[in-house]
């Protein structure tokens, strides 16, 4: 079974237990349609991952850290009136990461739009396919621009499609600016939907350097849709609110913390 459709059934599990509450082994095993040794691994993958809990082999969703629920209702609009100063010290912090003639791609969110309203007035190749994004780094002097389209998410603006995916896979760029909605305890870094995660894995596998943009308010948050772990990406850039639990877990992960 390759990465990528292990990566699906854990989220497929995911989504079942956030509806229902939680299931049984066996349940898991009869929805999904694989063997339930196949459901117990995947499990005990979700549950190093502090993602779920199984007691005697029943699975629930796990709550974040300072215990409230795990949500997935998300638009652009509200987001983008949340923790706005940090996510604009992020945004810029990133801009200044910037280098002439570089290739950059840049992810949806609210805090990468930060960063593609302030880009450098350098010769860059900008790869992105959201609409807000777009909205922003068409009116720059940019040496190229490259839009990935697709079906058409409003809750996110983003386009996505295997097309899409294809598009980005053939593009050799030397930084990817990535968004997450939270990064649980262990390590796994989330999105709000299922439909994102083709596309940000395709961006982290192009790019030379991947850097993550993340505000403070995100740590030891669970959202529906694994997508990264924390060793996957070169960088993060956070605000100076990150717990000190957080800096130490980081840094000893061998990733480069930029707080702002």
């Amino acid at each position: 079974m390759s990465m990528s459709k292990k990566i699906e059934r854990e989220n497929q599990i995911l989504s079942i237990l956030l509806e229902k509450n939680g299931a049984s082994v066996r349940k898991l095993s009869q929805i999904v349609g694989v063997s339930e040794m196949t459901i117990r691994r995947d499990l005990a993958q979700l549950q190093a991952k502090d993602y779920v809990s199984v007691v005697q082999g029943v699975a629930i969703i796990n709550r974040n850290q300072d215990g409230s629920a795990i949500q997935k209702n998300y638009t652009l609009d509200l987001e983008r009136d949340l923790m706005k100063d940090k996510k604009t010290r992020i945004g810029l912090a990133a801009a200044a990461m910037i280098e002439a003639n570089d290739t950059i791609i840049i992810d949806t969110g609210t805090t990468t739009e930060v960063l593609a309203e302030n880009l450098p007035n350098l010769p860059v190749t900008i790869v992105c396919y959201n609409l807000n994004i777009l909205s922003f780094v068409q009116s720059h002097n940019i040496s190229s621009l490259i839009f990935c389209g697709g079906y058409y998410h409003e809750n996110t603006q983003m386009f996505e499609s295997p097309e899409n995916v294809a598009l980005i896979s053939r593009i050799c760029a030397n930084k990817v600016f990535c968004s997450a909605a939270g990064i649980s305890a262990k390590g796994a870094v989330t999105c709000i939907d299922q439909y994102e995660i083709a596309t940000k894995q395709a961006a982290l596998r192009s790019a030379v350097t991947s850097i993550l943009l993340i505000d403070s308010s995100k740590f030891g948050k669970i959202r529906p849709s694994l997508f990264a772990n924390l060793a996957d990406f070169d960088v993060i850039v956070t605000d100076s609110d990150i717990p000190q639990s957080w800096i130490n877990l980081i840094k000893n992960s061998g990733v480069e913390l930029n707080i702002v």
